[in-house]
């Protein structure tokens, strides 16, 4: 080590004598030698510099001009990977107050669900009023020659009668077919089946048509239930519409 100290300060001594003349060529270094010059630069710069432990670190501009040193926070490796699996495992494991708020939800489905006393008020349908009639079981319901619904087999179809009354002093035009509301019926607190869509004339689901002042006008709601419910003693029809439900115990 110390011989090779002893001719790279050869080199340079050579080429300060060199470099040092007056009015002569400047003298052009072997690439032999820039070679010992750039290793012994670097080997004096590694030296005198603290921060080599540290590797590459960012230093301010302002500790830069005033030649001050600047200090840096580094946290032990053990620290730093104890740091990362915490924050990992925070982010991994859903805070209380968020396990607290998701058992809340799946208690309560809707937090829009509400009992309605009437289907007219979950229909929002104002001074026309819809009141449950009555229910009854058939295989096939007919409306007229033209208009009839069948069951597939092994099933019956649950009609559930709601009467439309027009309450104010003048003619009305109901469309409840763009409220797009769904309908669900649940039988004897056991079975539930959603309303059969049809192009009966008088389906509720989709109705359409001019109700005259103080005039009432009957529809129907048509379910498919199995044909083992030979008596219905319980009924809860469930209306939703415009993200809102609604359940009436008819």
């Amino acid at each position: 080590m110390k011989g090779s100290r002893m001719k790279i300060a050869a080199v340079l001594f050579t080429a300060a004598l060199t470099l040092g003349g007056c009015g002569e060529a400047l003298y052009e270094m072997t690439p032999e030698e820039q070679a010992a010059v750039v290793s012994y630069a670097a080997q004096a710069v590694a030296k005198f510099n603290n921060f080599q432990k540290d590797g590459e670190v960012h230093v301010n501009k302002d500790v830069l001009e005033s030649g001050g040193t600047q200090q840096t926070n580094r946290a032990p490796a053990g620290q730093a990977a104890e740091q990362k699996e915490q924050v990992s495992a925070e982010a991994a494991a859903p805070s209380q107050e968020t396990a607290n708020s998701q058992n809340t939800a799946a208690q309560n489905p809707s937090s829009d669900a509400q009992t309605s006393a009437t289907i007219g008020q979950a229909l929002d349908l104002g001074v026309v009023r819809a009141d449950y009639t009555g229910s009854s079981l058939c295989n096939t319901y007919k409306k007229s020659d033209s208009y009839a619904v069948d069951t597939s087999a092994g099933a019956q179809l649950l009609v559930l009668n709601v009467k439309l009354t027009n309450q104010s002093a003048e003619d009305l035009y109901i469309d409840i077919l763009s409220m797009t509301p769904t309908f669900q019926v649940t039988v004897n607190g056991e079975h539930t089946a959603p309303a059969q869509t049809t192009i009966l004339p008088d389906d509720l689901s989709t109705y359409q048509g001019n109700l005259a002042a103080g005039a009432s006008g009957n529809t129907v709601l048509l379910f498919e239930i199995p044909q083992e419910i030979q008596t219905v003693s319980d009924l809860q029809l469930r209306v939703t519409m415009n993200g809102s439900q609604n359940t009436i115990k008819l």
